[in-house]
């Protein structure tokens, strides 16, 4: 399938340094072609539903040209989908990258319980991710299972790339926006409760996926 823009829309995320990439093996994988009007490469997308421990993820993949590059990793926002970052994603693998956008659990097309970015569950499924990316011809590699990887992300996502590179010393680089260094902090800043936003992470995630 080609599809045809006449230019990317929608700011992009850019990252300094290295990059981040990722999935599992899994299966469910779709391709497409996103044709460039200014003589760059095309940006070849392949979507793929991977297994993970209690959920199935949904991803997409870009690339664009040949050889091996540093891989960025894309996390979205709390309520959004992998779908709210491609514009960025193709951005970014058309400057070299290969870069990897994921839907979190409970979010978009993928399945099993939202945890608020927890360890033993949505920061591990980026370890698996970054597993993963080791294993592609087309990222650039530190060492035997060490990918040249970054994670980028706002809000949730922001998140989501600071507990990354606690948790694995193979994140080279980190590029959060707008986030938070400490959810209890800043739900109850000061002692204030925030019931707005409190009520939406409790609704939110209380929440079956599959209904």
């Amino acid at each position: 399938m080609i599809l045809r823009r006449a230019r990317l829309r929608g700011r992009r995320l850019v990252v300094s340094a290295a990059a981040a990439v990722a999935v599992l093996a899994g299966a469910g994988t779709w391709a497409a072609v996103a044709a460039a009007s200014d003589g760059r490469p095309s940006v070849h997308r392949e979507d793929r539903v991977l297994d993970m421990p209690g959920a199935r993820i949904d991803t997409s993949y870009f690339t664009a040209g040949s050889g091996r590059r540093p891989a960025v990793l894309l996390a979205h926002g709390f309520g959004g989908s992998k779908d709210d970052l491609r514009s960025q994603a193709e951005g970014l693998a058309r400057d070299g990258y290969a870069v990897l956008t994921w839907s979190a659990r409970g979010f978009g097309s993928s399945t099993g319980k939202i945890g608020l970015n927890d360890p033993a569950h949505e920061v591990a499924d980026v370890r698996r991710l970054i597993d993963w990316l080791a294993k592609r011809p087309e990222v650039r590699l530190d060492a035997a299972g060490d990918p040249r990887v970054g994670v980028a992300g706002a809000s949730y996502g922001g998140a989501a790339s600071l507990l990354a590179a606690g948790y694995d010393r193979r994140v080279d680089a980190i590029a959060p926006a707008i986030t938070y260094w400490n959810l209890a902090d800043s739900l109850f800043p000061k002692g204030v409760f925030k019931s707005l936003w409190t009520g939406i992470f409790f609704t939110t995630g209380s929440a079956d996926p599959t209904a």
